[in-house]
């Protein structure tokens, strides 16, 4: 991690305070958060309710006033009124099985968008697919076109199991 990008550069010893070029402040969003989240494209940290309220109460406390401060300085934003987050596994789209893609609702086109009469024998339904058929499919979701080689979530089970009311806990590895 680079942190030298976070201060700003010292004048040079020889320079007067009235000939020194005025340096602004790296910008709030170049910050411990970005470089946290690093080259992902995530948009949100989903934090398991479970594991915060395992760790110690002094965690606990300053979690809450940083996720307080957090609230309270953009509570003049208009806010989702709730979330819908699932445990998922991520995959690339052409490595799907049918299974995967029927349960993540993408379709594979090998066709063109086009489809066969529907008055063909079996013979001339093969003829027609052979005839047809792409090199490698696409894939649609939701009506969009993905890209084969994009990465989509499939619904997965959560090892961390419920908060079941405030009564899960889970003895944190060290205690900081």
């Amino acid at each position: 991690m680079d942190r030298a990008r976070h201060s700003a550069p010292a004048p040079s010893p020889a320079s007067s305070p009235s000939t020194t070029r005025s340096t602004r402040p790296p910008h709030p969003t170049d910050g411990p958060v970005q470089d946290w989240f690093g080259l992902s494209y995530s948009n949100y940290q989903v934090l398991h309710r479970t594991l915060m309220q395992s760790m110690p109460l002094d965690w606990q406390t300053r979690m809450v006033s940083c996720l307080e401060e957090l609230g309270a300085a953009f509570r003049h934003i208009e806010q989702p009124q709730a979330f819908h987050v699932q445990a998922a596994t991520e995959h690339i789209v052409n490595e799907l099985t049918p299974a995967e893609l029927a349960t993540a609702g993408i379709e594979d086109d090998w066709y063109a968008g086009q489809t066969p009469p529907a008055h063909l024998t079996d013979d001339e339904l093969a003829e027609w697919q052979a005839e047809h058929e792409q090199v490698a499919p696409c894939y649609y979701q939701d009506g969009r076109e993905l890209d084969p080689h994009g990465r989509v979530l499939l619904p997965a089970h959560d090892p961390i199991p419920h908060y079941n009311r405030g009564r899960t806990y889970i003895e944190p590895s060290s205690a900081s």
